[in-house]
């Protein structure tokens, strides 16, 4: 098996009919049940190369340790699971807890808008760590996984995996200007593969059945 990298988002932490704000990491939310059976169909797609699994890795919350676990129970890895500080998701200061139409009118739809489809961040409110911090956290966890060989397992949340796209569609080493917003949907994995020059994005925000064709093709 190639040198490849799946990166996954938790599932849904919010039922219907119920109010959606933004999340970060002050707020540890527990899956639901859907969410919880998005971590079971994560699982399953992975069964055909658990064999491959090195390691899995997870942020500290709630939401993203137990998916985790989970995950790895559906997929029948023996692979460890570990905890990783900086797969913690954002802090989104003063929009955490706040529905979107809360956040507008605190600091503008512009506002929200370029985070959201572009993954710009406010200027006039602080998320944490700030981006520069951030994507060096990230890009540290990358290097300890460039010459491991297999397949890891990253489970974290939509902030943190918009940096590891960044990192991936870097020219020389230099972050380009966000082509999108590099969002993924709760529940959906991203592939990348090592190559010569870094990683390359092989799928970008698949569902289940998604991830499960692209690694059959990476075999």
């Amino acid at each position: 098996m190639r040198s490849v990298v799946i990166l996954c988002r938790h599932g849904n932490t919010f039922s219907a009919g119920e109010k959606v704000v933004m999340v970060g990491a002050q707020e540890d939310l527990p899956l639901t049940e859907h969410g919880l059976q998005q971590a079971v169909d994560v699982g399953t797609a992975l069964r055909g190369i658990a064999p491959h699994i090195q390691r899995i890795v997870s942020g500290p919350l709630l939401r993203t340790s137990v998916f985790a676990e989970v995950l790895k129970v559906s997929s029948g890895s023996a692979a460890p699971i570990s905890i990783d500080k900086r797969l913690l998701e954002l802090d989104y200061g003063a929009w955490s807890g706040l529905s979107n139409e809360e956040i507008i009118a605190m600091s503008g739809e512009i506002a929200l808008q370029e985070w959201q489809e572009k993954g710009i961040r406010p200027k006039a409110t602080q998320f944490h760590p700030s981006e520069e911090s951030s994507i060096a956290e990230v890009a540290s966890v990358l290097r300890e996984l460039e010459n491991g060989a297999g397949v890891s397992v990253i489970v974290s949340s939509n902030g943190r995996l918009r940096e590891f796209r960044r990192l991936a569609e870097a020219v020389d080493g230099r972050l380009q200007q966000p082509k999108n917003s590099g969002k993924v949907r709760t529940g959906g994995s991203c592939v990348l593969e090592r190559v010569a020059s870094g990683w390359r994005v092989v799928a970008w925000d698949c569902d289940s059945q998604g991830l499960q064709g692209v690694l059959a093709e990476l075999k």
